[in-house]
């Protein structure tokens, strides 16, 4: 139960590790200060009131404060999820997903979802991976075949593009004469007609027809108590719609429970300068973040863009925003206090944002919060030292590192050298911060700590560090999961940290996190999760 959030009677922790990663030195990554000297934390009223020696700690909390026996393990500020769509990935983890690339597996998963929906309901099914598919099996007919009747959408797993059937394309009026949109491609066959495959802009087409008959306030909620069972007790949402209101409406009733930044989608900006909305505005629980731009495509979808092509192609990839709209929009949200953050995955789409960014500074401008750039998956090396000195964040997902890796070798050969490259940026002076992007990608921090020091999941011993030169330590990982996040988004209290008068955002671990081999992180159990000092998860 999280109404009334802020414990009136307060926590003493003790017998474990205290983590607090706020002096790791963000170019070594050496641990300055873990604090084992402090063997107790007392909190109160949602802050971090005072930490010292037990003995102390239980004369200042006095009787009312219920003691919290750490067992050895680890005391950690909450982490948090810099770049995630909570109610797509709630949706996501209740959907029928593709188990294999097969036609005979699509079946399968049509099947299933026909029979868990009512007649005359559109059907999705999530993970298709379009580069897995044949040119021959990737048309409408394939769809028509498996669902003839029924609206049939498959979500690609990168969430870049989707395929549709007849029936979908019809409501959603997708024929042979329906043009590109911006940053977008509708497919079309040899003879004009669409082939059911809308990538980028164009697949809102589709989307924005389908049905939504779902609940966003109650999947909210669910969302919410999964993320804190990882140990996520803020996050920063990048779901297009629907999530604001939901989030307002567990603000009212008290039942929040957790610290939440929601963007704001570019088409939403011209609303958001006529109603004077600034990026920031809000509680301590629930603030309007940045606009979301989009720059470029996806590696997956070889929509990202480049600066030279694709091995063994010609192509570079999408322009979602060509370089004049993006300065555009920035213009234009800086002039209306908004801060914004742009999808930029490719190192063309990367330079573009960042020579963008630095015209708006050579006219004065400056955004309400520091700009951020989201993924960053390539990038040239010339680039790196201009976030420090553009002030622009890096938010990126250690996690994708470990699901790409094989394309991106695959689609940029020798530039990996400078793929993923967090310890480069963090070298160069950047600050840099940690998501999952999920439903995209797997959720949980731990696995975004141990991808960002091992650059492999930890369950493939066998398998080469990839380019083991940008592994980071425990501590810049920490740093860049607990309070960089905390730092861009701007809220009103201290948060991040273990330290008196911080906020008492906080998660007990079952381990010590300092003792742990890297590959064994993902197995440490999370036993409590406090949110202001109130208990939203464990016992």
């Amino acid at each position: 139960m999280t109404r009334g959030l802020a414990s009136k009677s307060g926590w003493l922790f003790y017998g474990g590790r205290i983590l607090d990663a706020r002096r790791a030195s963000a170019r070594t990554g050496r641990i300055l200060d873990a604090r084992r000297s402090s063997e107790a934390v007392l909190v109160r009223g949602g802050r971090i009131e005072a930490m010292g020696p037990l003995a102390a700690m239980k004369r200042a909390g006095g009787r009312g404060v219920q003691p919290v026996d750490l067992k050895g393990g680890t005391l950690s500020p909450g982490f948090v999820d810099s770049h995630i769509h909570l109610i797509t990935w709630i949706r996501a983890l209740r959907s029928v997903w593709l188990r294999e690339q097969t036609v005979e597996d699509l079946e399968r998963a049509v099947h299933a979802a026909e029979r868990s929906g009512r007649e005359g309901e559109w059907i999705a099914v999530r993970g298709w991976v379009p580069r897995e598919w044949p040119r021959e099996l990737t048309t409408r007919a394939v769809l028509d075949h498996v669902s003839p009747r029924r609206p049939l959408i498959l979500h690609a797993v990168d969430g870049h593009s989707v395929w549709a059937n007849g029936p979908a394309l019809a409501i959603a009026g997708v024929v042979a004469s329906t043009a590109n949109p911006p940053g977008g491609i509708v497919e079309k066959d040899a003879n004009g007609e669409p082939t059911g495959i809308l990538i980028e802009e164009a697949a809102s087409l589709v989307r924005r027809a389908a049905p939504h008959v779902d609940d966003p306030t109650r999947e909210l909620r669910d969302a919410i108590g999964m993320a804190r069972s990882l140990g996520i007790t803020s996050a920063h949402d990048y779901d297009r719609s629907g999530i604001r209101p939901a989030a307002q409406v567990l603000e009212a009733r008290g039942d929040l429970g957790f610290r939440l930044l929601v963007s704001l989608p570019v088409d939403q900006l011209e609303a958001a300068e006529t109603l004077e909305f600034r990026s920031g505005w809000g509680s301590e629980r629930l603030r309007l973040g940045p606009v979301k731009i989009f720059a470029d495509g996806t590696l997956g979808s070889s929509t990202a863009l480049l600066e030279e092509p694709y091995e063994g192609t010609t192509d570079r990839g999408i322009e979602v925003t060509p370089p004049d709209v993006l300065h555009d929009r920035f213009a234009r949200a800086a002039k209306a206090g908004l801060s914004v953050a742009v999808h930029a995955i490719g190192d063309r789409a990367v330079r573009n944002v960042l020579d963008a960014i630095e015209t708006l500074q050579r006219h004065g401008r400056a955004f309400a919060f520091s700009p951020r750039i989201e993924h960053v998956q390539l990038a040239r090396e010339a680039d790196f030292a201009r976030f420090r000195r553009l002030g622009v964040v890096a938010s990126v997902q250690p996690i994708h590192q470990v699901t790409d890796r094989e394309q991106a070798r695959r689609r940029w050969g020798s530039r990996t050298t400078r793929s993923y490259a967090w310890r480069s940026l963090l070298r160069a002076g950047a600050r840099v911060m940690f998501g999952s992007d999920a439903p995209f990608d797997a959720a949980g921090p731990l696995l975004a700590l141990q991808a960002a020091m091992l650059r492999r999941r930890g369950d493939e011993p066998s398998e080469a560090a990839f380019h083991a030169e940008q592994r980071l330590t425990l501590s810049q990982a920490l740093r860049a999961h607990v309070e960089e996040p905390h730092r861009s988004a701007g809220w009103g209290i201290p948060l991040g940290r273990i330290e008196p008068g911080y906020g008492a955002d906080l998660v007990h671990f079952d381990q010590d996190l300092l003792r742990v081999p890297p590959e064994e992180l993902h197995k440490a159990r999370i036993l409590g999760v406090w949110v202001e000092g109130a208990r939203v998860h464990g016992n």
